[in-house]
Order: structure tokens, then C-alpha cells, then sequence
């Protein structure tokens, strides 16, 4: 029986993974895009003006040192727990507490081992703290995430890791007012024939809006390749027979 995605629902086929591919994907460019947002958001630290009182071309109050908006984002704070039993955990994790806070949660459950002085090798989970090559600063621990992005859908948790990165990534855009470009396809889809394929700036695969059906980028180009020339043909004979004059026998 095909394992579903705990993200999409989608089936993931005999792998016995908890992720989808194209849910990987979308998370592997949200891993990436985060980082891009931090120089935008500190960028909008500034405290911006107040109204000011009636009469008056001053300020009516004494802006606020920083905008707590941004520093909510990130500043400091602990991660929500990924496995919330009790669902008594409230609001959501900064950028550096999100991030750092699933790395050391996934480095809890990955599998260690040491040779004792026998000879004889010892595997147990857990105990082994993430280390990123990159630093230990957003861009670092995302790219840590991302390299242990494999391992992680081979558990059912990796559904929460997708939504909670999800979420933070709509909070990030929303604040910096930056999203990923779409673009509409011009071949309909392959599954279903609307023509509502779509693709998104960062991500991997095309997705029909009608059906959800996916494609990748190598597919859609020969799948486009081999459909539009003969829908390029049929729309020419259609607008050729239309525009044509039309004549009415005159009765003798």
C-alpha cells in the first residue's frame, strides 16, 4: 500500500516516504528563500512616522524605538516543539528559532554510532548536535535543513516541518511584500486538458490549478512540444474560417 504525503495527501508511491516529491521541493525553495527576506526586514526597522495631533506638524506621540512586527520575526525565541501532543504550544518561532529549533529536533533522531573499545559498533538515535558548515545563522541552518531534507521524509513529522516552514514563509512575504513570480503556461495539462498550468518562481514543478497534477520543467517542454503545434494549427484553421465571408444564395 502507498504511503501518503503528510504534507499534500498525495500518494508517495511504494518508497515508504512521508514527503512527496514535490512537496520536497516546494520545501528545499522555501529553505532557500528564507534567508533572502532577513537584509529586507532589517532594512524596515525603521520606525516609521506617527500621525500627528490636530493643528500640529510635529509628531503626535514619540514613535517606538523599533517595529516589534519585524523583531517577532527576527529576534530571538524558542521553537514550537514539531510534536505538540498536549496542542498547548501558542504563536509562532522567529526565523532563528524555527530553523535552529528543527535542525537540533531532527539531529535528536538521527541515528549515531561509536565503536567501543571491543571492537564492537553501537548505533543508537539520537545525541549528536547539528554543526552547519555555512555558520550558525539562518542561511546556515537552512542549508543545513536542506541537506537533511532526505532523511526527514522518511518520518511523519516531516508534515509539520512543512507547514510551519509554510507558515513562516507567508508571514516573511507579507512583511516584505516580496512573492515568488507566476507564470500561466500555454499548454493545457496533460491529466485533465484545462488550460491551468502554472509555475512558480523557485519551485520545481508545474502545477495544474484544476487538478493539481504536477509536472517538471523537462516535462512540460516535451509535453508542450509534441501538443502545440497541432493546437497552434487548429486555432490558425478556426481564426482563417472565421474571418472568412460567408455567402448567402440569393433565391431565383
Amino acid at each position: 500500500m502507498d504511503t501518503l504525503c503528510t504534507a499534500c495527501d498525495h500518494p508517495t508511491g511504494p518508497t515508504g516516504l512521508h514527503a512527496c516529491p514535490a512537496c520536497l521541493h516546494r520545501l528545499e525553495a522555501w529553505l532557500a528563500e528564507i534567508p533572502r527576506h532577513l537584509p529586507l526586514l532589517s532594512a524596515l526597522l525603521a520606525p516609521t512616522p506617527g500621525p500627528a495631533g490636530p493643528g500640529s506638524t510635529g509628531r503626535a506621540h514619540s514613535p517606538m524605538p523599533l517595529r516589534l512586527d519585524l523583531i517577532d520575526l527576527i529576534g530571538p525565541g524558542q521553537p514550537v516543539a514539531p510534536l505538540d501532543a498536549h496542542g498547548d504550544q501558542t504563536g509562532h518561532p522567529p526565523v532563528g528559532a524555527h530553523l535552529a529549533g528543527w535542525a537540533r529536533y531532527i539531529a535528536s533522531t538521527y541515528p549515531t554510532a561509536h565503536r567501543d573499545a571491543h571492537g564492537t559498533v553501537h548505533v543508537r538515535a539520537g545525541g549528536a548536535e547539528p554543526h552547519p558548515r555555512a555558520g550558525g545563522g539562518p542561511a546556515g541552518w537552512a542549508a543545513w535543513l536542506n541537506a537533511y531534507l532526505p532523511y526527514a521524509a522518511g518520518h511523519d513529522w516531516i508534515g509539520e516541518l512543512y507547514r510551519q516552514t509554510e507558515a513562516l514563509v507567508w508571514r516573511l512575504r507579507d512583511k516584505t511584500d516580496r512573492r515568488p513570480r507566476r507564470t500561466a503556461r500555454t499548454a493545457p495539462c496533460p491529466a485533465c486538458e484545462a488550460f491551468a498550468l502554472v509555475s512558480t518562481e523557485g519551485e520545481p514543478h508545474i502545477v495544474c490549478e484544476a487538478c493539481t497534477h504536477r509536472l517538471t520543467h523537462e516535462e512540460y517542454r516535451a509535453h508542450s512540444a509534441a501538443i502545440l503545434p497541432a493546437l497552434t494549427a487548429l486555432a490558425t484553421r478556426i481564426a482563417a474560417h472565421r474571418a472568412a465571408p460567408t455567402h448567402t444564395a440569393i433565391p431565383a
